[in-house]
Order: structure tokens, then sequence, then C-alpha cells
């Protein structure tokens, strides 16, 4: 498959097996939110590589191995007369379970990723969506869930990449399930929790608010959490360990605020960036032992670093947009450095 793709169809491979360095990964991931030709380009490919696994699959089943073991229990039967007839009956009724997964189970398994849905919240934005089983989740900027259309067996299962804040419909047969970076799944039956767990951060926090939570690594460490607490994940080593937040500042996000206690410089540049869409660099180690304690709304860009300027011996720049020639624009950055 891949000797026939061009280069950048191969890129586009690796991106979806997640083979690419986090800095390419990150460069796909903006690239796919400015361009929707490109994003289409890439769930088209990505379709065509989930249907080249199932086929895979297919091809490793061993039918010839469960034959044999029917066969063998057929030779113990006394007579040959009931031998015969048990061997008759026997693929009168394997015959039509064969067609039905050739022809239907097989095709609803290739079907699935359209059974799927992918949301995904822009710089800036918060997203809310209602979830098949009615539970409701806001998406914060730069995240992306995928869930299917409906929530099928004993488990409700979605998959987040960045932030969102989930409130959970009680159902005590159904657990409710989300992966995020790292093996990592976050559990319950009914409750409200807030999740971010952003790739290009080297930790994740899940926090509580309400109901009872279990989290759990790659590595099987499971924790519960109360009301009021944070588990903090590192995916890097699989370490987990549980403190107390304060959970106004972990999800004033919701409504769209920035909230800001003894926070470093280097955090408040990685939340602006997404919420604005920029890139911000910090020029010199020192500025990202600064600390600040502050909330903000509704203010620009512009007003936010002003503020922080009073606040600390900085100054800051930011360079202007260009048009690129895919008819979409680069992405301001912003440079922050010691005054």
């Amino acid at each position: 498959m891949e000797s026939s793709m061009t280069d950048s169809e191969v890129r586009i491979l690796e991106y979806i097996r997640g083979e690419l360095t986090d800095d390419s990964a990150r460069e796909f991931d903006s690239h796919i939110l400015s361009s929707p030709e490109f994003r289409e380009k890439v769930e088209h490919i990505r379709s065509i590589h989930e249907l080249s696994e199932c086929l895979k699959k297919q091809k490793k089943m061993d039918t010839s191995t469960a034959w044999g073991k029917l066969s063998r229990r057929i030779a113990l039967l006394r007579f040959r007369t009931k031998a015969w007839n048990f061997s008759r009956t026997a693929a009168a009724i394997l015959f039509p379970f064969l067609l039905l997964h050739q022809f239907v189970i097989q095709p609803m398994l290739l079907r699935s990723p359209i059974e799927m849905i992918t949301l995904s919240s822009a710089p800036g934005m918060v997203t809310k969506a209602i979830l098949p089983d009615g539970s409701e989740v806001w998406l914060n900027a730069q995240s992306e869930l995928s869930y299917p259309v409906k929530f099928k067996g004993k488990g409700r299962t979605v998959v987040l990449t960045g932030e969102a804040y989930f409130k959970v419909v009680a159902d005590h047969r159904h657990r409710f399930n989300v992966e995020i970076p790292g093996g990592i799944t976050v559990s319950a039956f009914g409750t409200e929790f807030n999740v971010n767990a952003y790739r290009d951060e080297a930790d994740y926090h899940v926090t509580l608010a309400r109901g009872n939570l279990e989290v759990e690594t790659a590595s099987a460490i499971k924790k519960e959490l109360a009301p009021g607490q944070k588990a903090i994940l590192l995916p890097q080593t699989g370490e987990m360990n549980v403190v107390q937040a304060d959970t106004y500042v972990e999800t004033a996000w919701i409504d769209r605020k920035m909230v800001f206690r003894r926070e470093k410089l280097e955090t408040i540049a990685q939340k602006l960036s997404r919420k604005f869409g920029v890139v911000i660099h910090l020029e010199g180690d020192e500025l990202k032992e600064y600390e600040y304690t502050a909330t903000f709304t509704d203010e620009t860009l512009e007003d936010i670093l002003e503020l922080l300027k009073r606040s600390a011996p900085i100054t800051y720049s930011i360079s202007r947009q260009e048009q690129l020639d895919n008819d979409t624009f680069s992405q301001r950055v912003v440079t922050i450095r010691a005054r």
C-alpha cells in the first residue's frame, strides 16, 4: 500500500499511526484545523487504513483449525449413522453463520468508522454537545472528542484529546469511559468531572466535581477520586498522584473564564496559545518562573498581555498574519522577553 503513495500521503499515514514526533504531530493538528481540504484528505486516508487493518484481521482467521476440532468431536460418536447426522447438522448450522459473518457482520465492521462522530473545538471556542445517552460534554479550545452514533454493549466509551467537562447521565449497568492519550482511562457510572489531556503537555489533570470516579493508567494503576480531588498523571512514566483541587479554577473555562492562582507564566502562555490560536515564545528560562494570580473573562489577547506586562518586568511583540498559498493565514507569533 505505502509503495504507491506520495510522500505527503505517507506522512499522513505516519500521523494516523502516531509515528510522528510531537512537533510534527502539532504541525499536522494545526494544518487540519486551518484547512478543511487537508482534514478531508486525512479522514479519507484514515478510512482506507482502517479498512486495510480489518482485512488483515479477517485473513488471520483460522477456519481449518476450528473445523478440525469439530471433526474430532464427531469421530468420538459411537455410531457412524449418528456421526453422519451430526456432521450434516453441524454443517447446516455452521454454513449460515459463515454466510452471516462474511456478508453481514464483516461489512458492519468495515462500516464502523462511519458510525463514529468526531467533534472538534477551534481556538477560542467552547463547544457543547449531547452524547447518545443524554450525557452533556463541554469541549475546550483545540480539543477533539470521538464517540459512536449509538452506545452499544455494556460500556459507554468516548475518546478525548484536549480538555472537556463531562456531566454523565447515571446508569449503574453501563460504565462511562473516557480514553485519553497514554492508554489512560477515566471511568464512572454517573458523575461530573473535568479532564485536561493535551498531547503537548507533560502531565494530565482529572478533576472530580461530583459523584465518584476511577482513573486507571496503562500500567493498571487504579485510584478512586472523591469530590474536590484531582489526579495528576505523567503519561511518560505512568505515575499518578491524587491531590486536593480548586474545582472553580479547573472548570472556569466552561464559562469562558481564565482563572490563574499563582500560575507560572509558561502555563499561562500555553493556555493563551490555545484560546487565541497563536504561537507564544518565552525568551529566557527565568520568564517561565514568573507567577501570576488573575481572572480574565472577555479581554483580548493584547489586553491580557498588557496586564501581564504591568505586573512583571516583561515586554512583548506580536507578528502580523501572512496569507499563505492555500488562501489561509499564518498564525500570529507572540514573543515575550524580559525588560
